[in-house]
């Protein structure tokens, strides 16, 4: 029998829009209890309470707790943090003791720990956010965390998109938030990297851009194993720790987003007394030994060759942009800025210049379509034919006379 405290429970979880499969699953009770329970009257319900229950600092949060973990905000501390602000005067234990039932099982996964020294090494990685826009339609931005893995500093970033430019541009940023460079920076497999993973006795190969990157900065490239990107566990779980502690927040646009994020990192992230070094991140930051910032910074640019289509345009992240019809067919190079300029080259000379589209679509300049002929192209090394007018013999008029045998007196 279901009594007591347990029974107010599934109804706040109910109440908070938990579905009764879910209620199930987190409880073990059965699904006609369930339904029975949250189905009965409110005064049933009290009735079955008993006075001997003492009440708790927690009870007056506990729908707003439910609702949050609904959410999928799961992390005690930051509710604490919440309630705290909103009255609550209790402490951490009893309410991760409410919120343990409530939680969605893990699967629990064994890796080898290993620690560094000062300044040896960093890890950087990419996850993905979606948020819904004004609009109600759920779109993505990424983001980028570089943690040192002996201070555990962390430096976390928004981005559009996940590819090279925005990711050096988030990594150059980092170390100038960290005041310096590590002596080697571990990352995973990522395209915006590495050309091809390493395997057996073949090494990794990196991308030319990163490796300028690497060189301008000091710092020696690193990539985990295929299929081992738990091996930089140290950036995993900031991935995981900014969605439980500072995901979800409403934001009016990215500058605002980073603004509350940088905020988060400064109040809470790199000051609180971390589980494995138990040491304040911003402690041990004192400690590292970094290499200094190149006061030079990198310039960001990304340049692939492309093929012209026929119809005048070079793809380009998704996107289609146009250039002079003249170069239709032919190789250029696209080179596109950090600042967010699209340069189309040929010949050693900028062509078509365009802005970077945040997203896909079809950007068409009027100018490039100037002065196409209006009849068909010809293949090279065909000749072409010709229509004549059909050639007529001029002949005496007497001539067609005699053959009608007609006389000028007639």
């Amino acid at each position: 029998m279901v009594r007591g405290e347990e029974r107010m429970d599934i109804r706040a979880m109910y109440r908070a829009g938990v579905s009764i499969s879910e209620i199930h699953r987190r409880t073990g009770r059965d699904r006609k209890t369930i339904r029975k329970i949250v189905r009965e009257p409110e005064d049933a319900a009290s009735s079955r309470v008993t006075d001997r229950r003492r009440p708790s600092k927690l009870d007056p949060y506990r729908d707003y707790i439910l609702k949050r973990m609904g959410e999928g905000v799961l992390n005690a501390v930051r509710i604490c943090r919440e309630i705290r602000a909103m009255g609550y005067t209790g402490g951490l234990t009893i309410l991760r003791d409410f919120m343990r039932p409530h939680r969605p099982a893990l699967k629990a996964k064994v890796t080898v720990r290993y620690e560094t020294e000062p300044g040896r090494q960093g890890q950087v990685d990419v996850g993905h956010f979606a948020y819904l826009d004004a609009d109600g339609a759920q779109r993505k931005l990424w983001l980028v965390t570089f943690t040192l893995s002996y201070s555990r500093m962390l430096y976390a970033e928004y981005v559009r998109a996940e590819n090279q430019i925005e990711l050096l541009a988030a990594m150059r940023r980092a170390f100038e938030y960290l005041g310096g460079v590590p002596r080697e920076v571990l990352s995973d497999n990522t395209s915006c990297l590495v050309l091809r993973p390493g395997s057996g006795d073949r090494p990794t190969e990196w991308q030319p851009e990163y490796l300028d990157f690497a060189a301008h900065y000091g710092f020696v490239a690193r990539a985990c194993r295929p299929g081992r990107a738990r091996t930089k566990g140290k950036v995993e779980r900031p991935i995981r720790y900014v969605r439980q502690s500072f995901w979800p927040v409403q934001f009016t646009d990215l500058e605002d987003l980073n603004r509350q994020l940088r905020q988060w990192l400064e109040a809470v992230a790199n000051v609180r007394i971390h589980a494995t070094t138990g040491e304040q991140p911003v402690s041990r930051w004192k400690k590292e030994k970094l290499l200094s910032l190149n006061p030079r910074p990198f310039v960001i640019a990304r340049v692939e060759p492309r093929r012209v289509s026929h119809d005048c345009l070079v793809s380009w992240n998704g996107s289609k942009y146009s250039v002079p019809w003249t170069l239709a067919g032919r190789e250029v190079v696209v080179r596109e800025l950090e600042s967010g300029a699209l340069l189309v080259e040929h010949d050693g000379r900028v062509v078509a210049r365009h802005r970077v589209l945040p997203s896909r679509g079809r950007v068409l300049d009027p100018v490039h379509y100037r002065g196409i002929p209006l009849t068909g192209g010809n293949r090279p090394g065909r000749a072409l034919g010709r229509q004549v007018y059909v050639e007529v013999q001029t002949r005496p008029l007497e001539l067609y006379d005699r053959l009608a045998e007609v006389t000028p007196n007639d």
